[in-house]
């Protein structure tokens, strides 16, 4: 066979590698020093999650994972949004030193998405966590919310999109969200004409809104072209028939679906103390060596829904993301749970266990008492 003119042909006899090929020497060394790297490490504390010993592996999420590894939902930009993330909302520890450290714990165990907004008043304690977390922000998924009760005008919006990245001390939001349509369909618009600029101006990767219907979201996607990217809202096995549809329109259009309060929470009535959960979920997590809480957020996920369940406490926060151990549930086991009865604990006496009502969450742009 003909040699191509740009490798020489080796002379008769034997010889070794090196001396038969010129650049043969330096593929040799390149080898050797890849093999190095990927046995040592290099670079100390800037190797890629690489800082902390890992927990035990379970369903993809342990510490020091790689970004491949995080349960991920696909967003109509082409994005991964990680699937489960750190809700920081509505309890007491939601605020001041508490929440700065428990963010701080949250990315230490591996969490990587935070969701907050300007109503929770954290953004300083949550920037400052991330900020000396030692996580890379690349790394990080930001969400935050515009609030319609402090912003009602284009301008405004775009002045608070700025606070917003000042408090938090960064350059952009993985995710910014219209907090909820209460201001009425236009104002909501031109709110979200403001969402679409600060994405255009790059102070935000994705948009999206909160608490809105389907009605709401056509009405301002007709208006500007452009469809939300999520819409975060309450939902759990025992919502309404019409938040479930939403849920499942959404994601025949690409539209994310970010679940809160899907373990109950602040917002649902503790008078009654701890939640006695339905005798279906007791016995599902007793099969599956899991906690009550993990079997509500596998249902989420295997619904394609996104979770951002909230704790001060590092026993839930880790429970939260699903550490171990490693189960899916029987399309069976899922239809099981939403048949089952309301939890104990889950039972607000103004709203029962959904924000709103059915109509409300039908109809676009009625008065909702809860939002």
């Amino acid at each position: 066979m003909t040699l191509p003119s740009y490798e020489p042909r080796p002379p008769p006899g034997k010889k070794s590698l090196v001396g038969s090929y010129p650049y043969a020497r330096w593929i040799l060394l390149a080898l050797i020093v890849y093999s190095v790297v990927r046995l040592y490490g290099v670079g100390g504390s800037n190797t890629k999650r690489g800082n902390n010993s890992p927990l035990e592996p379970s369903n993809g999420i342990h510490n020091g994972l790689s970004k491949s590894s995080v349960p991920t939902i696909s967003l109509l930009s082409g994005l991964e949004m990680p699937a489960i993330g750190y809700g920081t909302c509505c309890r007491a520890s939601a605020r001041g030193d508490a929440i700065y450290k428990s963010t701080g714990l949250y990315l230490k165990l591996g969490g990587r998405l935070i969701d907050t907004a300007m109503a929770y008043r954290n953004h300083d304690e949550i920037g400052r966590a991330v900020k000396e977390s030692g996580v890379p922000r690349s790394e990080i998924w930001i969400t935050s919310k515009v609030a319609p009760g402090k912003v009602s005008s284009y301008h405004a919006c775009l002045v608070a999109v700025d606070e917003i990245l000042t408090e938090l001390d960064t350059t952009y939001l993985d995710l910014l969200l219209i907090h909820t349509p209460k201001l009425g369909k236009d104002p909501t618009i031109e709110l979200w004409k403001c969402l679409i600029e600060a994405k255009r101006l790059g102070k935000t990767k994705s948009i999206g809104v909160s608490n809105f219907n389907r009605g709401e979201i056509e009405d301002i996607a007709s208006a500007t072209g452009e469809l939300p990217e999520a819409n975060e809202i309450q939902l759990h096995p025992w919502s309404s028939t019409s938040w479930k549809e939403l849920a499942k329109w959404q994601n025949e259009n690409t539209i994310a679906t970010i679940a809160y309060t899907s373990l109950g929470g602040s917002r649902f009535d503790s008078s009654g103390g701890s939640p006695s959960w339905p005798p279906v979920v007791s016995k599902l997590a007793k099969k599956y060596g899991a906690t009550e809480a993990q079997i509500l957020l596998k249902w989420a996920l295997q619904n394609d829904l996104a979770v951002i369940p909230g704790s001060g406490s590092k026993k839930h926060i880790k429970e939260n993301l699903l550490l171990s151990p490693a189960f899916d549930l029987t399309r069976d086991e899922l239809l099981d749970i939403e048949n089952a009865q309301v939890p104990h604990g889950w039972w607000d006496p103004k709203r029962g266990h959904q924000k709103y009502l059915e109509e409300e969450a039908s109809l676009p742009w009625v008065k909702r008492k809860n939002g």
